[in-house]
């Protein structure tokens, strides 16, 4: 992706006269090569059950926002009966990207979310508002046109599998 981005910058950039040097292609910054993994999860609608209670379905989306700078994520269970939308941005102090997610539950998580390639991410966050729940964990991957997501819970101060999701593209 970024081999192709410079490519494209190079074959838009202004003709250059002969005698001056080429300018440099910018590098892509830190944050813009990070939230380019989410890119494969854009324009889609995921729908997915959930591995332990498949009567529980859930549909998820995520677009760029904030010009480009932020990943905002927004999914509905049930039709609604409980929805939360994340918004995933890039922290540079930090150099992290770093997530904040909100529900209609009355509680909401803060924390980081880790790249580990295109469509795959470890999200760490902490639970605000949530009696017994103080943590959450979750990889995500996105394989063969499913995008999976496992979890686990600190409650009560135990680590807890609390299962996940195995979303498919949808019209």
């Amino acid at each position: 992706m970024i081999g192709a981005l410079a490519a494209l910058l190079l074959w838009s950039a202004p003709a250059v006269p002969p005698q001056e040097p080429p300018p440099s292609v910018a590098a892509v910054s830190a944050d813009q090569a990070l939230l380019a993994a989410f890119d494969p999860l854009h324009s889609h609608v995921w729908r997915g059950a959930s591995i332990t209670d498949p009567g529980v379905v859930d549909e998820i989306t995520f677009e760029r926002t904030a010009g480009g700078h932020a990943i905002r994520s927004v999914h509905t269970v049930n039709g609604g009966v409980y929805t939360g939308e994340t918004l995933i941005t890039f922290d540079r102090p930090s150099g992290q990207l770093i997530s904040f997610y909100s529900t209609n539950g009355g509680f909401y998580t803060t924390g980081t979310v880790k790249v580990l390639g295109p469509g795959q991410f470890e999200f760490q966050q902490v639970v605000h508002g949530l009696d017994g729940v103080t943590e959450v964990r979750a990889q995500t991957t996105l394989t063969d046109d499913v995008y999976r997501i496992r979890s686990q819970h600190l409650i009560n101060g135990q680590w807890v599998e609390t299962g996940g999701f195995d979303y498919r593209s949808v019209p």
